[in-house]
């Protein structure tokens, strides 16, 4: 039904997805309220994504209270129950939605002002994380402004000034490919001033120079590690294992972009099921489309920066081997 109504709408699957975040339970203006009958009892979010409870004198506690002499000790155990579901649901959302601002950044997707102002900024979980990213506003005239959202709502520049632009500006998610040197050093001094935690890096991958009909990085091959090294780098970074070739081996680590329909590919010289920590040695990065391989000059200029930075990391557990085949062979 709700793919129906989207259809309808002309929505994509991710406006469909901006639409239906949940919101554990948190009011619009970002608090959690939990009653007891008499008493009141407040959640909010702390800069670690944890819900604080406080009662009505302002005093925090990190659970509730057992229930005093007559109260409903049924509305009570709801209110735990509610207070324990919020802090699931809570969690999983903002990993959730973390995962899908950094994939829209890679994307370079864009959001009217107004679409960004009601279903991002003012969303009381999804607000907080767009706190912690910078952003980019692109007015139908003029150039564009970078800036980032404080807690209180108001949209401050690098230098501090209060940035406003109009209802019909573009908005996306900033990245170092699109800022010139000065301005990413600037950010990154802003950011360190303030004590704002990134919620992902956007300030340092920067694009590669590729070759019109490439198709595979190769030049970090054969730097030389061990294949649990590879994978905990890997996984960290949002990669999982690739497809098995045959007889439990397999020489990839992938990571999905299903927005751009798009696969980075992080090759390696394999390993086999189940798997024994043995050397190996970085090969190329490439990307496929339904399984067909991509040229590099196709794929959008943030993404392969991103997934540059990827190749560079793990290329940089080990040192280069020039007999590296050799040394790695399965």
């Amino acid at each position: 039904l709700a793919r129906e109504i989207a259809s309808e709408r002309g929505w994509s699957d991710e406006e469909l997805a901006d639409r239906t975040v949940p919101t554990a339970g948190f009011d619009g203006d970002g608090l959690l309220r939990l009653s007891y009958g008499d008493r009141e009892f407040t959640g909010r979010l702390t800069s670690d994504f944890k819900i604080e409870v406080s009662d009505g004198a302002g005093r925090t506690r990190k659970s509730l209270p057992p229930a005093r002499s007559g109260e409903d000790a049924e509305v009570v155990r709801a209110a735990k129950k509610r207070l324990s579901a919020a802090r699931k649901e809570a969690k999983e959302v903002l990993t959730l939605q973390s995962e899908r601002l950094y994939e829209a950044m890679c994307a370079s997707r864009t959001w009217s002002a107004r679409e960004w102002g009601e279903l991002l900024a003012d969303h009381p979980l999804v607000g907080r994380l767009v706190t912690r990213l910078i952003w980019t506003a692109a007015p139908p005239e003029g150039g564009p402004l970078t800036f980032r959202p404080t807690e209180d709502g108001e949209l401050i520049g690098v230098d501090d000034a209060v940035v406003e632009f109009e209802p019909h500006a573009v908005v996306s998610l900033a990245h170092r490919v699109q800022l010139a040197d000065e301005e990413a050093a600037a950010w990154r001094q802003h950011l360190a001033d303030y004590g704002v935690e990134p919620l992902f890096d956007q300030l340092s991958a920067t694009a590669p120079r590729v070759a019109e009909g490439q198709m595979k990085m190769r030049d970090l091959q054969g730097h030389m590690t061990d294949t649990f090294a590879l994978r905990g780098a890997a996984v960290k970074r949002g990669y999982k294992r690739g497809e098995v070739i045959v007889a439990g081996f397999f020489d990839t680590y992938v990571k999905d972009f299903a927005a751009l329909n798009l696969t980075a590919v992080l090759g390696f010289t394999g390993a086999c099921l189940p798997e024994e920590k043995i050397p190996c040695a970085t090969t190329g990065l490439s990307f496929t489309r339904r399984g067909r391989p991509v040229p590099l000059d196709r794929v959008p200029p943030v993404l392969l920066a991103e997934c540059r930075a990827d190749y560079e990391a793990l290329a940089a557990l080990g040192p280069y081997d020039p007999d590296w085949e050799v040394s790695a062979s399965p």
